[in-house]
């Protein structure tokens, strides 16, 4: 793969310089490039001259009549994108490629530089396939529609048009929007024969029901961008309201009451008889104790309890 890179940065620099001399020759041919003005060094010097000093000067890029280009501007590359083997990004890796030989077709004018460009975008599976290739010395110097159909053969996806016919027939929308499912749908279809009216009912039994019954109460589109365009309105719309009532029917936040604790100053009412009913057993307890059937404090009874005096003055 290094020994393939490295060609490929030569046969550039060569393309390069040829640009430069073709500039230069046009130049001098319109009269752009004006003679040197001075007859003391002839504009051509070819011959090595002698030094003072005894010693032979070869003549330099003056003495050679080529003035330093500056004005000159090479074109880059269409940029590309890697391709690691995957089968629906196939031809579209070669798409881009063609593009980038069509745009600059000086920068490829051989079939070994289209296939270095080519292998030097390739990745993980399809480098490794590159790399088996590149064992054959003949692998650059080979034809590139030879290389290409052996490309796709590899690597490109091997669906016929029955197949793909029959996922444009099976196409659903399920869960998705009209504007994702149509995506799908204009690729597929691009890859058929089929008029556009068949396309048109092909897309609208893809459609979910919802869809297809707004779509009944509209005037049908005259054209296939126009029902997909009707379409994708009436799921757009759809989804806003489903958002808008759901946002309706959701419960009010829930309020919970707020314990308030009571005043400090309030008297602390205990059990009472006849308001909180003591138990049987309660009652047998306080009455075998001699407690207050009140309070519940021993040392009094319930006439002359103080918490149910002070609990009488508050009423």
């Amino acid at each position: 793969m290094e020994k393939i890179n490295i060609t490929n940065q030569h046969y550039q620099q060569l393309e390069t310089v040829l640009q430069q001399l073709q500039e230069l020759l046009s130049s001098s041919a319109s009269g752009s490039i004006p003679a040197p003005a001075t007859a003391a060094a002839p504009a051509f010097e070819t011959e090595p001259r002698a030094h003072a000093s005894g010693g032979m000067v070869s003549p330099g890029p003056e003495a050679l009549g080529s003035p330093e280009i500056t004005h000159f501007r090479s074109a880059p590359p269409r940029q590309c994108p890697t391709f690691s083997s995957e089968f629906e990004d196939c031809f579209g890796f070669l798409l881009q490629c063609r593009l980038a030989f069509e745009d600059s077709p000086k920068s490829f004018p051989t079939d070994s530089m289209k296939i270095s460009f080519i292998v030097g975008l390739l990745r993980g599976k399809a480098l490794r396939w590159a790399e088996a290739k590149s064992r054959n010395p003949n692998l650059l110097s080979s034809s590139y529609p030879d290389f290409l159909e052996e490309f796709k053969l590899t690597f490109c996806s091997s669906e016929t048009t029955t197949d793909i016919r029959k996922r444009l027939l099976h196409l659903s929308q399920g869960r998705r929007s009209v504007a994702d499912m149509s995506l799908e749908f204009r690729t597929l279809a691009a890859m058929t024969s089929w008029g556009e009216d068949a396309l048109k009912v092909t897309f609208i039994e893809a459609l979910n029901d919802r869809v297809k019954n707004q779509l009944a109460l509209c005037s049908e589109p005259s054209t296939l961008n126009g029902l997909i365009t009707s379409c994708i309105s009436i799921d757009k719309r759809h989804r806003e309201l489903l958002k808008t009532s759901s946002r309706d029917l959701s419960p009010p936040p829930e309020h919970r009451p707020s314990h308030r604790s009571p005043p400090l100053d309030s008297p602390e009412k205990p059990m009472q008889v006849g308001r909180t009913h003591l138990t049987p057993e309660e009652r047998r307890h306080r009455f075998s104790k001699g407690l207050c059937l009140y309070c519940g404090k021993p040392g009094h009874m319930v006439h002359t309890c103080p918490a149910a005096s002070k609990g009488r003055a508050h009423q």
